[in-house]
Formats: structure tokens, C-alpha cells, sequence
């Protein structure tokens, strides 16, 4: 029987709890006009905080200043176009995103404790590259990956239902007041929670926890990854996989009415005969492609990465300085080429084009600029107090 919580609402009203939320949220925002503002009022913004929080009830509940309630506001999304997809991005004010952060604050050791250990993509310190080390271990090891399954949830975040997801929050939250503001960060959306709001993709993955209890229990599926809503798993029979993914898609059509994608993949991993020659297929996924005797990256991020390190270059003969954006993208591309088997690229599109020290250094002092402008903030707060 899963273990059930109570009593957190109250906990939302703890000051340490709002201001270790907010403390999370300013990282890597500190020179916004909002933040600057809440910095110098620092302790009358989480007094307010406090009472929006004390004063949003459900509507049976008498509440002493209901006009100090959090009402959510009407959003128009922004298009984001990422690697070919078009993504619709809601953007919350920036008391709003205080409040996700104080929800998560709570809910986050709740999720964690029960979450799928190799389930990826919003969990701290559980990103792709996280994932990839994984897989490149049971591939070493070479047990049970004869052929691989990979499935993936048609329009995942846009077709989440809120009343399911009320319904599975219930099973472990016996906090009806909590669950209550909860959803009404959601309101507005009658279907699907809206990316671009920090408790979706928390939100997301507590929904799909019986999922990975279902393929590893139930189906017996022992080397699977999930990243987010794309899933890989391992098998030496054919069958298995196709059985496991049929299994999958009537359980999350019946507990949380989703579909997947019809372009679902059952192959045989990648494998070298004894006369040399290659079959099967690499497995594409979390921005890797995976091999049996190697890893390499996306043909689109390769493309990104050597685009832009041509782009740097050319500024930089026309004596243009560049950008913090694209010295900060650049080397965070760095980081695809130094863990995966893709070095020869680096040595001749990269290397000759763009200084990757240099710009460490760049970056090193942006932010040694930074710290010190955050430290005199705050030192003129402490004076003000």
C-alpha cells in the first residue's frame, strides 16, 4: 500500500519553505526588473506570499481576506520552434512561479522516493547524460539486448486530463486544501498541463510512476529507460517487446486515456557476425545514438553545434564580439562531443573555428561579474534591514 501524506498545506506556509523556494527560483534571473524588486522587499514579498497562500481555499471554506486569494491569470503562449517542433510555452508571472516552486518544494522528496531510478528528464542530477551512462553499462555488459522497443506517448503534456491527474494525486495526498491549490495552478486548461510552468514536468512523471512499475513488475522488463514520455526497453525475444508494448498501450489508455505514437520500433540491436558484417539498428534516443561498440549524437545536434561554432567564427573576422547566448550554447554542445565518440568532428569543425578556452574564460569572469553584483545586493539589503 503506497504510503500517504498529510498536513502539507500547512507546511506551505512554513517561511522557510517559501523562501527556500523563492531562493531556488532567482538562480540564473537575478538582473530581472521583478527580481530586483522582491530582493528589496524581500521580507514583505514572503509575508505576502504567506497570506495568498493562507487565503486560497476551496470556496466552502470561509477565509479572512479572500480577495488576497491566488486567482491564476489568462496566458497567451509563445511558439517555440525546438529541432523541428513546435512547441506551445506558457510563461507564468513571477508570483505564480514563486508558488510552483513552494508546491514542489513539498512535493519533490515525496516524487523522488518513489520514482522509477532510471526515469530521466526533470529529476535533478537525472539528465540525459545520466540516462546515456546507464545504457552504455548494460550494453557493455551485453545481457538480454539481443532486440530493443522504443515507444513514446502521442502528445503527452496536451493530453493529460486534470481530473485523472486529481485522481492519482489523491492515491498518495490526503490533503484536500493542498491538492486544491494544486489544481488551480492548472485551471484554465481544459485538458493537458501547460509546458513552460515548473510543477508540469514533476507533475508528469508522478502520473506515469505506475506506468514503470507496471513494465517492470508486471511485463518483467528489466533494462528500460524512461525520458519522460519516450521509453526504451531491452529483450532477447521479439515477442516479449511487441507483447510489453501492447500491454503498455492498453494500460494507459485504461488509467490515464493516453495513446502512443504509431511509429513505435521493435528492431534487433546493433550487431557485428563473425564475417563482419553489421545488422540491426542503432537506438536513437535522448538526443544519442547508441551502438554496440560506440555512442555518437543526433545528426540534428551535430548539425546545431557546427552551425553555430561556423557562425562564432565568422563574427569574430569581422571583428564582432560574441554573444553571452552563443558562448554559453557552444559550450554546452561541448558537452555532447566529450562523452560520446565523436572527437574526429570536433577536430575538424569546431577545433579550427573557435577557441573553447577562451571562451571559459569569457564566461568565468560574466559570472565572477555576477556574483559579485549579487553579493553587493544583498550586502545593501542586509544594511537596509
Amino acid at each position: 500500500m503506497a504510503k500517504e501524506y498529510k498536513y502539507l498545506y500547512q507546511r506551505m506556509l512554513d517561511e522557510e519553505v517559501i523562501r527556500e523556494a523563492y531562493k531556488k527560483l532567482r538562480k540564473g534571473k537575478t538582473k530581472r526588473t521583478e527580481i530586483m524588486y522582491i530582493d528589496a522587499n524581500l521580507d514583505e514579498e514572503v509575508r505576502k506570499m504567506k497570506e495568498m497562500i493562507r487565503n486560497t481555499k476551496p470556496a466552502e471554506i470561509a477565509v479572512e481576506h479572500p480577495e488576497k486569494a491566488y486567482v491564476p491569470l489568462k496566458r497567451e503562449p509563445k511558439y517555440v520552434n525546438e529541432h523541428g517542433k513546435l512547441r506551445k510555452i506558457y510563461m507564468p508571472e513571477i508570483h505564480e512561479q514563486w508558488l510552483h516552486h513552494v508546491i514542489i518544494e513539498i512535493l519533490e522528496p515525496i516524487i523522488t522516493a518513489t520514482a522509477y531510478r532510471y526515469s530521466c528528464g526533470s529529476f535533478p542530477r537525472r539528465g540525459a547524460h545520466y540516462g546515456k551512462r546507464r545504457l552504455e553499462r548494460w550494453v557493455r555488459e551485453g545481457k538480454d539486448i539481443r532486440n530493443f522497443g522504443k515507444i513514446d506517448i502521442r502528445h503527452f503534456y496536451d493530453s493529460i486530463r486534470p481530473e485523472i491527474l486529481e485522481r492519482e494525486l489523491r492515491i498518495r495526498i490526503k490533503d484536500e486544501w493542498f491538492i486544491y491549490v494544486i489544481m488551480l495552478c492548472l485551471q484554465g486548461f481544459k485538458k493537458g498541463v501547460p509546458l513552460g510552468f515548473y510543477i508540469s514536468q514533476w507533475l508528469a512523471n508522478y502520473l506515469l510512476e505506475p506506468l514503470d512499475r507496471f513494465i517492470m513488475d508486471k511485463l518483467g522488463i528489466r533494462i528500460f529507460i524512461r525520458y519522460m514520455d519516450d521509453m526504451v526497453f531491452f529483450k532477447n525475444a521479439k515477442k516479449d517487446l511487441q507483447n510489453a508494448i501492447i500491454q503498455i498501450r492498453m494500460f494507459i489508455g485504461r488509467r490515464f486515456r493516453l495513446k502512443l505514437k504509431g511509429n513505435y520500433t521493435v528492431a534487433k540491436f546493433d550487431y557485428e557476425k563473425k564475417n563482419g558484417k553489421k545488422i540491426g539498428r542503432c537506438v536513437d534516443f535522448m538526443g544519442f545514438k547508441f551502438f554496440r561498440d560506440r555512442t555518437t549524437i543526433r545528426k540534428n545536434i551535430m548539425i546545431s553545434a557546427t552551425g553555430l561554432a561556423a557562425k562564432m567564427h565568422r563574427e569574430k573576422e569581422n571583428r564582432r564580439g560574441y554573444y553571452r547566448k552563443h558562448i554559453t550554447a557552444m559550450l554546452s554542445y561541448m558537452g555532447w562531443f566529450t562523452c560520446t565518440d565523436t572527437y574526429s568532428v570536433y577536430l575538424d569543425r569546431i577545433k579550427p573555428l573557435i577557441r573553447v578556452k577562451q571562451l571559459k574564460q569569457i564566461i568565468s569572469k560574466l559570472d565572477r561579474r555576477d556574483k559579485k553584483h549579487e553579493r553587493m545586493v544583498e550586502r545593501a539589503l542586509l544594511c537596509a534591514a
